[in-house]
C-alpha cells in the first residue's frame, strides 16, 4: 500500500515487546462492566480499535481494547500497556450489531470477530481468511456486515463477502464486475475497474458507490469528473442500474466506509473529495455532496451541496452522519499537497466542521485544532454527541522527524453548537474505531 510508506519511521522495540508480553484477553476479564439497565443481566462495554505507539519504521501494531465506561473516553488516558488484545499488523475495525470485526491489511489475511462473553469480557468468537485485502465495509442491517475485496489492477470482478453479524462467520461470497471497462489492452488505454467506497441498504435495494482505477495498477483515477452509484436488488444481488452525476467527482476516498450515508428520513447522501492529495488524479469538478431522495433511485437534480465553494468550506476528505440532518466532516486545509499527502499519521491536514445537509451550510467546530486522522471507521454517536480521535502535531518528515512529538486525544463533539471538548488522551497514534457492545 503506497500510503503505508507514510507511516512513522522510528520504533522502540523494547516498549512494543513489553506491551505485547503484558497484554492478553485476561486483562479484559478483570475490568468492571456497566449494566445497561438497573437490575439487568446484560453488560455493555466501550471497545476501541487502537493503533499503538511507539511510532516508527517498524510495522504498526493494532489492539482491540475494552473500556469499562463512557467516562473512559472523556477523562484520563487510554493505553494498551497491560491492557487489550494485540493483533497482527495494521488493520481495519468495523461493527455490526454486537460484534466488532477487525480485518488485516498487508500483514494479515484474517478477519476476526469479537463479542462480549457472559461475564462481559471481550472474546474472539470467529475468524476467516480472505484472498485479497478487505477494504470497504458496511453493516447493511443488524444481521450482516458486507465487505468488499480491494483489487489494484487487472480486470477482475469485485468479491462481496457476506458476514453473519451474530456468529462472526463468513456466510458467502458473491462476485460481480459492477462496471469494468476492458479498454483495448494498450498502455494508453488499459481499461478500468471499480473501487467500492460505500454501501447502503434501503427498501430492498443496495446502493454501492464507487470510482474507477486504471486496470494497470497505476493508481490513476480515470473518469474523475463524475460520481457513480450502482444499484443492486437485495438479497438477490442482481445489478439493476448504474446512476451517475456530472456535478462533482467520484464518491468517497480510500479506506473509509462512509462514501454514502443514510438519514432518519431515508435520504441517501454521498460526498466527493475532488482532491489530488486524497488519492485521486486531480478533478476539475468541485468537492460536493449529492442526494438520492427517499423513494428515488436517481440523484436529485434539485440538490447539490457545493462544499468547496461554500463559506467555511473546501475539499472534503471525510464525512459521517451524526443525526438531525447534520454530518461531521474533515475539510482539507491545504489541497496543494501531493497525491496521498494527507494520509500521513501526523500533521495539520484537516479542520473539523459540521455540515448541515438540509440548509447546505458549513460551521467550523470550535475546540479541535488542525489535525491528522488517516482512517476513520463509522462515527460513534451516543446521546447526540459524536466521539472521535484526532492527532495534533507537525507533519512527520521523510526520515521520521517529529514522529514522537504528536499527541492524540478523543474529542466529544456537539453538532448542534459546533463545539468540541477534549477528552481522554490516547497513548497511541489513533483510535481507529469506537464501538459499544452489549452481551
Amino acid at each position: 500500500m503506497n500510503t503505508l510508506n507514510y507511516i512513522t519511521r522510528t520504533i522502540c522495540l523494547a516498549i512494543v515487546s513489553l506491551c505485547v508480553f503484558s497484554c492478553s484477553s485476561d486483562d479484559d476479564v478483570s475490568e468492571p462492566t456497566e449494566p445497561t439497565q438497573p437490575g439487568s443481566s446484560q453488560n455493555s462495554k466501550y471497545v476501541v480499535g487502537f493503533q499503538a505507539l511507539p511510532v516508527g519504521q517498524g510495522a504498526p501494531v493494532d489492539y482491540i481494547v475494552a473500556l469499562p465506561s463512557l467516562e473512559s473516553l472523556t477523562t484520563g488516558e487510554i493505553s494498551v500497556e497491560g491492557e487489550g488484545i494485540p493483533l497482527k499488523g495494521w488493520r481495519f475495525f468495523h461493527q455490526a450489531n454486537n460484534t466488532v470485526f477487525t480485518a488485516g491489511y498487508s500483514d494479515d489475511d484474517k478477519s476476526i470477530a469479537f463479542q462480549l462473553d457472559e461475564n462481559g469480557a471481550i472474546n474472539e468468537v470467529a475468524n476467516f481468511t480472505f484472498q485479497n485485502t478487505l477494504d470497504n465495509f458496511s453493516a447493511i442491517d443488524d444481521k450482516t456486515l458486507l465487505a468488499v475485496e480491494l483489487s489494484y489492477g487487472g480486470l477482475s470482478d469485485k468479491r462481496f463477502h457476506f458476514i453473519n453479524a451474530e456468529t462472526g462467520k463468513l456466510e458467502k461470497i458473491i462476485s460481480h464486475p459492477i462496471d469494468i471497462d476492458p479498454g483495448d489492452g494498450t498502455a494508453a488505454n488499459p481499461g478500468s475497474i471499480p473501487w467500492v467506497t460505500g454501501m447502503i441498504l434501503r427498501d430492498g435495494k443496495l446502493f454501492v458507490s464507487y470510482h474507477k482505477w486504471a486496470a494497470d495498477g497505476s493508481y490513476v483515477t480515470p473518469d474523475v469528473d463524475r460520481a457513480y452509484v450502482a444499484i443492486f436488488s437485495y438479497p438477490e444481488f442482481e445489478l439493476e442500474n448504474i446512476i451517475y452525476d456530472d456535478r462533482t467527482s467520484p464518491i468517497g476516498v480510500n479506506g473509509h466506509s462512509t462514501g454514502i450515508i443514510k438519514t432518519e428520513t431515508n435520504d441517501i447522501f454521498s460526498y466527493s473529495s475532488s482532491a489530488l492529495t486524497a488519492g485521486f488524479t486531480a478533478a476539475t469538478k468541485p468537492s460536493g455532496i449529492l442526494k438520492i431522495s427517499n423513494g428515488s433511485e436517481t440523484f436529485d437534480v434539485d440538490y447539490f451541496f457545493d462544499v468547496e465553494n461554500t463559506t467555511n468550506g473546501g475539499k472534503l476528505f471525510w464525512m459521517d452522519y451524526v443525526g438531525n440532518g447534520k454530518a461531521i466532516g474533515r475539510i482539507i486545509l491545504d489541497d496543494t499537497l501531493p497525491a496521498w499527502g494527507v494520509f500521513k499519521e501526523q500533521g495539520s491536514f484537516f479542520k473539523l466542521v459540521i455540515l448541515d445537509l438540509v440548509n447546505k451550510t458549513i460551521t467550523d467546530v470550535k475546540g479541535v485544532p488542525a489535525h491528522a486522522n488517516r482512517y476513520t471507521a463509522p462515527l460513534f454517536v451516543e446521546d447526540g454527541k459524536a466521539y472521535l480521535s484526532s492527532r495534533v502535531g507537525e507533519a512527520i518528515g521523510e526520515n521520521g522527524e517529529n514522529a514522537n512529538n504528536g499527541e492524540t486525544h478523543v474529542y466529544v463533539v456537539d453538532p448542534e453548537t459546533a463545539t468540541a471538548t477534549k477528552g481522554a488522551k490516547v497513548n497511541g497514534l489513533a483510535l481507529k474505531g469506537i464501538f459499544k457492545l452489549t452481551n
